[in-house]
Order: structure tokens, then C-alpha cells, then sequence
């Protein structure tokens, strides 16, 4: 049954004449675990058309979204008329709360998989019934819901992970590990913690009765403040016991399969580290507010063709919105499918200006569906094409900085291109110079940057 369908059944089954209160829990349990392994394999056919840039990832998302809010919609029903049914069951309720959570903590994974517009009703919604859930004492009452498993959740563990999502930094993560982050929370929700006081390791607080979105602990919260505390502290244990399955070529089941699934989750441990226990870095240089536009081309290949005197379709226009010594902030046009990519090289020149400069996608939000704010680290100003030669092959690369005899620089080239430790000759302005690799080394998404020495 596809998604659609799955969401038309249950419109029409709300819609319609009111259906007696056992059968609308029956139907609802038997339409959301219809909608799981469909849901499962929509997310993988997401990825993939993100990667691939084709429109098919617009049509996964719109009916993903419409099923996990008919089934909100349907488990908010369900627990509205419990309130005054002389027949009102705690297990039922809670089963269905736990639905309702479920189905709005996968919505915001999705929206995050775009990267934005975020329903800021979202955040209200599950705290009306958070709080609900707590009052009548069945906020931590296990449920099973799927009947051939005897994995146990509760609305306190859906909450949870969403409140780990969003404390995520999910916007600086490429789509495709968004969906492994996801599956790592839901394996770590035994050792992450959500209280109504503060507690050791707590970075991050959420209030469920004012309906907001969860937030960094900056300072300390203020009396009376009807605050939650989000700690993840404990889940260190389970990042050093994955990764040394990991180091033994084990991956767990439900954290994902292929060939690249190690990568992907020792990815995520890394992000997770950083993003929730470490402090966050105070901004070294002042951003400065400033308009105008930017001539913008995704890719190092495309940027190489064009810097080359190639085609000059590539070429898209940007909004600047501040700059700061290391970066900018830009605003782009965008599309469900056409997306700029976290870890992309960009190539920026503004309207007044005849040298280029490099960045790396650091950061991606959406407020509505045809733009995206984009943060981009620059790395280098005025980069020029070369001819380059490693004694194998020739290779087109672009030198980031003057190339000068016995100062360092870096070449960058397509992931892949550039031998680990063999020199490279290059060829600039009618002379030949031997740069010899140095151990520093990072890489983007298809690309990398190494440093030399010129010898």
C-alpha cells in the first residue's frame, strides 16, 4: 500500500461518519504499521535522489509528510474522545500517544532532510501532548508497537528523540547521513536523559508547556521557567562501544548495511561528539551585515570548466548577507531536488570583483521552499587552474595559494585525483616547479585539498 494511499484511508476514515472508538485505535494501529517499511524505504529513495539531484525525492517527501500527519491527526482523534469515554483505557492512550509522537518526531526528521521550512507548530503540538501523557501517569508506560517484536517505546522515549534530533546540528550534516543520525538516536535513547531539573551533562533545554523548540543551556535558567534538561551525557559508553564494533567490521543491526555504513555511523559518533559535548567556539571574526550579489558556480569541476573560459551557464546569482574574515552567508534559490550540499565546493565572485574565491558548504537552512540560507567557509582567494603532473598521468588542479619557493601551499583537485605522498610537478607561467606532499590533507564532497612545499 503506498503512502498516499495510506493517508487517503485515513482522512476518509475521519472524515467520515464517526466510527466507534475500538475500531478508529484498530484501523489507526493497522495504517501506521502498514506505513513503516514503506516510510523505511521512502527515506532510502530520498537519499538517493538527493544525491542524484532528480525531482523523484520532492514526491517521496510530499507523501512521507501527509502520512505522518494523518496519522497525528488520526491518534490526536483517538485521544480527544478518550477524554470523556466512560471506556478510556491508559494502555490505549498511551499506544496512541506514542503513535502520535512517533509520527511527528519522523515528520521533523524530514523536514531536516530538507534542511527546512520546520512547522513551528510542531514543537506545541507534541508538548500539549507530552505534558498530557505526564499528568495522567502513563508518559513512561511501555507499549509495543508492533505486534511481532518485542521492542518497547513510550511517549517519553518518541519525545526524546525528537528533542535529540533537533539538538543535532542537523543542518551541517549531508542528507545522507541525516537518516543514519536519526537511527543512531533511536539506538541511543536507552542512554540519553530528558528531566524537569538540571542534571549532570545537560547542554540543551526544552519547555513543553511553552511550545518551543529545544535550545543550547547558555546560563542558567531562571526560577519558575517550566524547563526540560536534555543530557546525553551517559551515551559516550555507547559511541566507544560502537566503535570498537565498528574497528571489528560489525555493524549493528538497524543502524544501516552497504559498504559504506561504517563510515556513515563513525560520521555521525563524530558529529554527535562535537555537537553535543563539546564547547562551542566563540566566532573568531566579527560577521558584518552586507548586501549584493554573488556569481556562484557549484562543483570543481563545473568551477574549473568555467574558470577555464568554458561555459557560462554554470554560472548562478546568490544574495550576500554578511561576511566575516573566514566566510559568508548567502542566500540561494532552491529546489527539493537542486540543492547545494553540505561539504560542496563553491567557487563566489561579487559583482564588483574580478578574482574568485573557494568555500565549502558549512551550514544549510530553509525558511520557505524556494530559498536556503547557506553558510560557506572560504579557503582560498584568487585560486588559478594549473597543469600538474605526479609522473603518472597530467592533472588539472588548482593551486589556493602564490606558489613560491619554500613556503607551503595547497592544490586542490577531485577526490581521488592527487597520489598520498608522491610530488607533483606544475606548471606556471612558462616555469616548472616540484612541490613536495606534506602529511596535511582534507577533503569535500568530491574533492580534496593537500598541502605541498615548493622545493
Amino acid at each position: 500500500m503506498a503512502l498516499d494511499e495510506i493517508a487517503a484511508g485515513i482522512e476518509l476514515m475521519l472524515d467520515g461518519p464517526e466510527w466507534p472508538l475500538d475500531q478508529l485505535v484498530s484501523a489507526l494501529r493497522d495504517f501506521d504499521e502498514s506505513a513503516q517499511a514503506i516510510i523505511r524505504q521512502a527515506a532510502q529513495g530520498f537519499v538517493q535522489s538527493s544525491v542524484l539531484g532528480t525531482a523523484r525525492g520532492a514526491v517521496l517527501h510530499a507523501a512521507s509528510t501527509r502520512a505522518f500527519r494523518a496519522i497525528a491527526l488520526a491518534g490526536r482523534s483517538v485521544l480527544q474522545r478518550q477524554r470523556y469515554s466512560e471506556d478510556a483505557s491508559s494502555s490505549v492512550a498511551a499506544e496512541m500517544a506514542t503513535r502520535l509522537m512517533r509520527a511527528e518526531a519522523s515528520r521533523l526528521k524530514w523536514e531536516h532532510l530538507l534542511y527546512g521550512p520546520f512547522d513551528r507548530a510542531l514543537w506545541q503540538q507534541m508538548g500539549s501532548v507530552f505534558l498530557e501523557a505526564e499528568e495522567d501517569g502513563r508518559l513512561m508506560l511501555p507499549v509495543h508497537l508492533r505486534r511481532d517484536r518485542d521492542t518497547e517505546t513510550s511517549t517519553y522515549r518518541e519525545y526524546l528523540r525528537a528533542v535529540a534530533l533537533q539538538c543535532s546540528g542537523l543542518e551541517q550534516m549531508p542528507v545522507e547521513l541525516v537518516d543514519v543520525a536519526d537511527r543512531l538516536i533511536q539506538h541511543l535513547l536507552p542512554a540519553l536523559h530528558l528531566g524537569a531539573g538540571p542534571v549532570e551533562g545537560a547542554r540543551f533545554i526544552v519547555s513543553p508547556m511553552l511550545g518551543g523548540e529545544p535550545r543550547r543551556l547558555i546560563k542558567a535558567v531562571s526560577e519558575g521557567d517550566p524547563a526540560w534538561y536534555f543530557s546525553p551525557l551517559l551515551a559516550e559508553r555507547v559511541f566507544a562501544e560502537l566503535e570498537l564494533m565498528l574497528g571489528k567490521g560489525v555493524v549493528p543491526g538497524g543502524l544501516g548495511a552497504g559498504p559504506g555504513a561504517k563510515d556513515h555511523i563513525a560520521a555521525c559518533i563524530r558529529h554527535f561528539r562535537r555537537t553535543w559535548y563539546d564547547t562551542p567556539s566563540a566566532r573568531r571574526h566579527r560577521r558584518h551585515l552586507m548586501g549584493g550579489k554573488l556569481a556562484t558556480v557549484r562543483g570543481f569541476g563545473t568551477f574549473s570548466q568555467v574558470i577555464s573560459g568554458g561555459e557560462a551557464a554554470a554560472l548562478m546569482s546568490w544574495d550576500l548577507r554578511d561576511v566575516s574574515v573566514g566566510g559568508l552567508g548567502a542566500v540561494a534559490p532552491v529546489s527539493e531536488y537542486s540543492m547545494p550540499r553540505i561539504g560542496e565546493l563553491i567557487a563566489m565572485r561579487s559583482e564588483d570583483a574580478v578574482a574568485w574565491r573557494l568555500g565549502l558548504v558549512r551550514r544549510i537552512q530553509r525558511d520557505d521552499i524556494t530559498r536556503a540560507f547557506v553558510g560557506v567557509e572560504t579557503f582560498a582567494l584568487d585560486p588559478r587552474p594549473v597543469k600538474a603532473d605526479d609522473g603518472r598521468s597530467p592533472l588539472d588542479v588548482l593551486l589556493c595559494d602564490p606558489l613560491r619557493r619554500g613556503f607551503h601551499l595547497r592544490v586542490a583537485a577531485p577526490e581521488g585525483v592527487l597520489r598520498p605522498g608522491a610530488p607533483l610537478f606544475v606548471a606556471e607561467g612558462g616555469v616548472i616547479q616540484k612541490l613536495k606532499p606534506l602529511s596535511s590533507v582534507w577533503r569535500g564532497h568530491e574533492f580534496e585539498v593537500r598541502t605541498y612545499i615548493a622545493v
